[in-house]
């Protein structure tokens, strides 16, 4: 089964002079790109004034008006149809990746006290794989019945407990912070905490917060991204619109947020650093 994606750009064209200004008009281009069961429709806007004008984008948009992949600089008319495609989903599994892969690689990775944030209950499969390598594990939640659930499991499996709790408080001892989600609370985070999450807070966190994630796109899709749309946007909409459920396996090389970049080994030497020093390791 081929998935149809559409991208959409603007292209400003050079004014015209003279008596050419009377025939040209803005237009719509469309192309075609295809890679691994996914067809990418491009979709270019070709400016004369600067404006876009939405009714020359509907035949050539249709039915995807309102999935559009497209940079955040373009803001559609609130009730006009259109929207930019927008999912954290994909984002989650980076954070969640990233930071299973850093721990995998700690020296000292069961004295790293490691939180999750989690109000919708949404990644307690996390829990799980965090205690397989770390000994404190709390996660808050709002939604506590699945992670009681894995908690249970990971005893019985494991013979590895953990806490679940709505406390927000219980984060502050801890060292590494994964939110597969917007942190819409403030956090009582340590200063010396690094925080994985998905997008900008919206509320005060403490520590080194990272949520942009670098990576390389995959062999083929790279050949079909469009090049004003990041790796971790265009992946994004494979992974969530196109079902290209692989890419979830993806482990980011990098994560960067409010003036900060680490690598995947500096955020190992960092937790190991931080289970030395503290855990007295």
């Amino acid at each position: 089964m081929v998935t149809i994606l559409t991208s959409f750009s603007v292209k400003a064209l050079p004014g015209a002079k003279g008596l050419a200004r009377l025939w040209r008009r803005d237009r719509v281009e469309i192309s075609f790109a295809r890679a691994r069961g996914v067809t990418l429709k491009r979709v270019t806007y070709l400016s004369t004034g600067g404006e876009i004008r939405l009714d020359k984008l509907d035949a050539a948009v249709g039915a995807q008006r309102d999935r559009l992949l497209c940079s955040d600089k373009y803001i559609f008319p609130r009730h006009s149809g259109y929207k930019r495609f927008v999912s954290r989903r994909f984002s989650a599994r980076l954070c969640a990746n990233m930071a299973v892969e850093a721990l995998s690689r700690c020296k000292n990775n069961a004295a790293v006290c490691v939180g999750i944030y989690d109000v919708s209950g949404a990644c307690s499969d996390l829990l799980t794989a965090v205690l397989r390598m770390c000994a404190d594990v709390t996660a808050v939640t709002s939604c506590p019945a699945p992670y009681r659930e894995a908690a249970r499991q990971a005893m019985e499996e494991l013979g590895a407990s953990a806490l679940v709790t709505a406390r927000r408080e219980e984060l502050g001892r801890c060292a590494l912070i994964i939110a597969p989600d917007v942190i819409r609370e403030p956090l009582c985070t340590s200063t010396d905490a690094v925080v994985l999450t998905v997008a900008p807070p919206e509320a005060e966190v403490n520590g080194s917060v990272y949520y942009r994630y670098g990576f390389a796109v995959p062999n083929g899709f790279a050949g079909i991204k469009p090049p004003d749309l990041d790796a971790e946007y265009f992946c994004s909409a494979l992974y969530s619109l196109g079902a290209q459920y692989e890419l979830g396996s993806i482990v980011p090389l990098t994560a960067e947020g409010e003036g900060r970049r680490c690598t995947l080994n500096s955020l190992c030497d960092c937790l190991d650093k931080q289970a030395q020093t503290i855990y007295n390791v």
